[in-house]
């Protein structure tokens, strides 16, 4: 499973914004059952990006 154009872009912005305040990050994954990207990052930074881009 690929992830979707609107993904990659909130995806970008998200880690970008991330190293421009020096945080590390330490993961990315896909959910092949739900769709949705995780990043983790820093300490204790956690994001959910859904299909649509949105994120939480």
């Amino acid at each position: 499973m690929k992830p979707t154009n609107e993904q990659t872009q909130t995806l970008y912005r998200i880690c970008y914004q991330l190293t421009k305040i020096y945080k590390s990050i330490d993961l990315v994954r896909m959910d092949e059952r739900t769709g949705n990207l995780y990043v983790l990052a820093g300490e204790n930074l956690e994001f959910e990006i859904e299909p649509s881009g949105e994120y939480k």
